[in-house]
């Protein structure tokens, strides 16, 4: 690499006739609604292509720093990947592009060291180093940054601040990813369970005491309510969507069974009006949790219909007569929307907000704290608040687990609103309606019937490399064998794990195995996290993969691998932590190092 100084005499010549020039003319244009539209459909049904890995990322200004700085960008790839071309979003907003052809800035065609203009805002770095600061000072404990790919440690690097006098015009400055997780309070910013936020009796409604606001904004009503916009009323709503479990649904070619007990345990018990609807002012969901998933948004958006500001979640348990005294015999039902949020400024503001709640002054559960929480909810479950998605609504899946209808098994079920724009062999065929939530295949999960069976030893070879790189999917058919990718997962212990015979045939058989079943939802929710089915309860409990982070994020959680007897680390607690307050204090350009996830769960 060339030195400080012969960089600056570079830009002596290139700067005006390149680099100003380039800006003022534009790099490029937003994507129009359309786009934007046909790219929302197309993630809601397969895993976005993932973007190169980088190893490193400098830039090297042409003029005093400021928030707007032009300036050139060089990154080279992690060992292993290739591109002919890395595209990355400026801090003005605008796409740019770093090349390896030898021109437009960069020095040598073939060298690996990809090149391109464009703009930093190197005020926002400047105050990231005096965060590290600031942090390095409040703790006798190194700081570190750790890498994470698809939910393993890969590396802890040591964050130090950059000397003050880097930010000059010529001179190198390293923008390495940064991210304090320890900024951040994972009970207050990304799993909310506190009794005076889920049973806020100004915005959420208790069954079991028939307490509350019936219309409080994170009621079970308003969520419907909003879902369904005008597509139907909210009652008929959402009777028609629970109706599905009293007669067999085909769903991508295979029955999935009736459980008539959704009739006698909750259909028949809900209180209705004199019109027969049900009275949604006495529903029977109690919410237990709200959860942020920003991280799902890493890498510009993960899969199924995330955004890059990732997921906004609602936990609610089924409370009826019975299980208000017996809550283990549990119904959860877990609405995921997709933030609306597509544009690094707006996913910035909005991890921003999220980190806002973090601050000590601010008590979790107070009325600021849940005023704040409302406008926040509020622009993502409102109708019309995703005008190109099915009724307006930002919800992308919503998820059930439960035992309640019929024992002893735990059973997982997906709901997606239908859209005559999306494949019919997703939903069930039993009269899918238009904007309603119709029961789906169930994202990355083949049907119970294929798991210990050698179709799934010859899926973990095929798809080997994308298993073990956490990319792949499960199609709706795997080549001759027909209607592969399943619906209504059962899990009947809480060791039960997705497996395969003659592992020793496929190639890293034994990892490519634990990621595929546990990129499962029976696989997540049991033996491969050593979880008991579920990872919020029916009472807002956690299981022990996200409750050893909340207490302390730097505690690994220890699972046993079923199969080889591998002992593997998770710090999922961490790992959302570090995530968000990256996204909250670090540039666009800067985010470009976040490695994309297409995990569901």
């Amino acid at each position: 690499m060339r030195n400080g100084k012969d960089m600056k005499k570079r830009f002596g010549t290139l700067a005006g006739s390149l680099l100003l020039g380039s800006l003022m003319a534009g790099c490029g244009a937003e994507p129009a609604p359309e786009q934007v539209a046909g790219q929302v459909r197309q993630s809601a049904e397969a895993p976005a292509p993932s973007a190169p890995v980088l190893e490193n990322l400098e830039f090297i200004p042409s003029q005093t720093p400021s928030a707007f700085t032009p300036g050139l960008l060089r990154a080279r790839l992690a060992q292993g990947e290739q591109a002919t071309q890395i595209d990355l979003t400026g801090d003005d907003g605008k796409p740019l592009a770093l090349r390896d052809d030898g021109l437009n800035g960069d020095e040598k065609a073939g060298d690996g060291l990809f090149s391109g203009f464009g703009v930093v805002d190197l005020d926002e770095h400047r105050k990231t180093q005096e965060r590290i600061a600031t942090f390095q000072k409040e703790t006798t404990e190194p700081l570190t940054v750790a890498t994470f790919d698809d939910r393993v440690l890969v590396r802890e690097s040591p964050l130090s601040p950059l000397p003050a006098d880097i930010f000059a015009p010529g001179r190198i400055i390293p923008l390495p990813i940064t991210g304090i997780a320890r900024a951040v309070n994972p009970s207050k910013s990304l799993i909310i369970t506190h009794p005076s936020v889920v049973g806020d009796p100004t915005r959420t409604w208790d069954p079991c005491t028939g307490t509350g606001n019936p219309n409080g904004v994170w009621t079970f009503k308003h969520l419907m309510t909003e879902m369904a916009n005008t597509t139907a009323p909210a009652p008929f709503f959402t009777e028609r969507w629970l109706q599905q479990w009293l007669a067999n649904q085909t769903v991508n070619g295979r029955t999935v069974p009736a459980r008539g007990a959704m009739a006698t345990q909750i259909l028949n018990a809900w209180p209705r009006l004199s019109t027969g609807e049900l009275d949604l002012n006495r529903s029977p969901f109690k919410l237990v949790a709200i959860v942020n998933r920003a991280d799902l948004g890493r890498g510009n958006g993960g899969p199924y219909g995330t955004s890059g500001a990732g997921e906004l979640r609602f936990v609610f348990s089924v409370m009826t007569s019975q299980t208000c005294l017996r809550p283990y015999n549990g119904f959860l039902v877990i609405f995921e929307y997709g933030v609306p949020k597509p544009q690094c400024a707006q996913v910035k503001s909005w991890a921003q907000s999220w980190m806002a709640l973090s601050n000590p002054l601010l008590a979790l559960g107070s009325s600021a704290y849940n005023t704040q929480l409302q406008s926040l909810t509020q622009q993502v479950v409102l109708r019309n608040a995703a005008p190109n998605k099915p009724n307006g609504s930002a919800i992308n899946q919503v998820r059930t687990n439960e035992i309640m209808l019929s024992s002893p098994w735990w059973e997982m079920r997906e709901f997606r609103l239908f859209s005559t724009a999306a494949n019919p062999r997703n939903f069930t065929v039993s009269s899918p309606a238009p904007g309603h939530l119709v029961e789906h295949v169930t994202v990355r999960t083949p049907f119970d019937m294929f798991n210990n069976s050698a179709t799934l030893t010859n899926f973990l070879t095929a798809n080997n490399a994308a298993i073990l790189a956490g990319t792949h999917d499960v199609p709706l058919d795997f080549g001759a064998t027909l209607n592969f990718l399943g619906a209504f997962p059962q899990m009947p212990t809480p060791s039960f794990i997705w497996n395969a015979p003659n592992l020793s045939t496929v190639p890293n058989g034994f990892t490519a195995r634990h990621k595929f079943s546990l990129n499962t939802c029976t696989g997540c929710h049991a033996g491969e996290t050593a979880t008991q089915f579920t990872h919020v309860g029916v009472t807002g409990g956690l299981s022990p993969f996200l409750a050893t982070g909340m207490t302390n994020m730097n505690t690994p959680y220890n699972v046993t691998d079923p199969v080889s007897g591998q002992v593997r680390s998770f710090f999922e607690i961490r790992e959302r932590a570090q995530h968000l307050d990256s996204a909250a204090n670090q540039s666009c350009v800067i985010r470009r190092f976040d490695r994309p996830v297409f995990f569901p769960h």
